[in-house]
């Protein structure tokens, strides 16, 4: 079994444990992805990708986690819920991630994606923090899970 992993036709073979676990569903191109872009200016994102590598060793990729969102209001939803920590949000199209020669691969459980890259790892992460995005405050971050944020 062969799964597509984006718009640009990359193919992996069937997942195994030392492969990620691919969806089906292919993301549509309008599709938000929103990613932790504080971590960007730090080793953060270069140890989330090593260890990806580790896990995934297989796949021969590096892969940074992300978050798909289609509308501003789900953007806002993740930015209250699973991203909550991080008190910038990387929003970033997918046409402009593959424009930058990354994949965006949807992984696991809806709605995760993986930014998926290969080549070296300081030169993908560069790319990722140089591509065509939109760093947004998070005004959730630091607020408790029952208090209300005026965005």
């Amino acid at each position: 079994m062969v799964h597509r992993l984006s718009q640009r036709g990359a193919t992996i073979a069937a997942v195994n444990e030392r492969t990620p676990r691919i969806r089906r569903t292919p993301l549509s191109a309008d599709v938000r992805i929103v990613v932790r872009g504080e971590d960007l200016g730090d080793d953060t994102a270069a140890l989330q990708a090593e260890r990806f590598r580790r896990r995934f060793p297989d796949w021969g990729r590096w892969g940074l986690s992300a978050l798909y969102a289609e509308t501003d209001a789900e953007v806002d939803d993740l930015g209250a819920g699973p991203l909550r920590r991080f008190p910038i949000l990387g929003i970033y199209r997918v046409v402009d991630l593959e424009a930058a020669d990354f994949d965006v691969v949807p992984t696991f459980r809806t709605p995760h994606v993986t930014i998926a890259f290969v080549g070296e790892l300081a030169d993908g992460i560069e790319r990722l923090r140089t591509a065509v995005h939109e760093q947004r405050p998070n005004p959730y971050h630091g607020t408790g899970p029952d208090e209300e944020v005026n965005p």
